[in-house]
């Protein structure tokens, strides 16, 4: 169920938000009337997109997941949203909740926020019982008044990618190291659906050397979790020496 948020006046003068894309900063609001009123939510991507993308998912739903999907990546890497595992739920949080929504009469929290704390109004007093699934960068300025804290992935993320040798063959040829965590988990759900870990690095290497993506800034390099979701690897490369987009940059 989709919630009535506010929008503060600082939201649209803030340099952190300026120097995002415009549809990521509609997707940061599309998140906000999502989460529930302890600003958490399922962080399942199919979920997300029915409730802040319903038509665009009904009229082209490849490519709504993939949009959707890095967008909230990017938001996740600026520190506007934390990604992470509570009592075996996938979750995302808004940062700084309290500080961008006042909520009267908040409803009873569903999940547990990073700190561990369940309720709009409770603050933390014990310790954090979420785990988040990577490390998140440090932020400063006034991004940092929004942004987390640097936390050291946790075991479980470490013995998977070194237990996977594919996984980190993957992320070596993989043309933009960002998202990891993300990345991670995009692949695992692949392998557990039966995908052959070469076919998926063969199409990160054309992807790679693609001569048209070289052409063009890294920010235009699609982030390694969306490129996964949205089967990428099994797109053709553009021609070399062509002017015409193909392939991945058609889309």
């Amino acid at each position: 169920m989709m919630r009535i948020r506010s929008i503060k006046p600082e939201f649209w003068r803030s340099k952190t938000i300026a120097g995002l894309a415009w549809d990521v900063r509609l997707v940061l609001k599309g998140l906000e009337s999502y989460v529930d009123d302890n600003g958490v939510g399922k962080d399942d991507i199919a979920l997300i997109a029915a409730d802040v993308f319903p038509r665009d998912l009904s009229a082209n739903p490849r490519e709504t997941l993939a949009r959707l999907s890095e967008a909230i990546s990017t938001l996740a890497e600026a520190g506007l949203v934390i990604r992470y595992e509570a009592d075996g739920d996938e979750l995302i949080y808004i940062d700084r909740w309290e500080d961008i929504q006042r909520i009267d009469k908040p409803s009873k929290g569903r999940f547990r926020r990073p700190d561990g704390t369940l309720n709009y109004s409770e603050t933390a007093a014990r310790e954090t019982l979420a785990s988040p699934p990577e490390t998140l960068a440090p932020v400063t300025g006034e991004q940092g008044n929004r942004g987390t804290e640097k936390r050291p992935p946790s075991t479980a993320a470490q013995s998977t990618e070194q237990d996977d040798p594919d996984f980190a063959k993957f992320w070596d040829v993989y043309p933009r190291k960002v998202g990891k965590g993300e990345a991670r988990k995009a692949w695992a759900k692949l392998l557990k659906a039966g995908i052959d870990p070469a076919d998926i690095i063969a199409g990160a290497e054309r992807y790679r050397d693609d001569p048209l993506r070289k052409r063009q800034e890294i920010k235009y390099t699609k982030h390694p979790g969306p490129w996964l979701n949205a089967e990428r690897w099994t797109d053709e490369t553009s021609a070399a020496g062509s002017g015409e987009l193909q392939g991945w940059w058609s889309t």
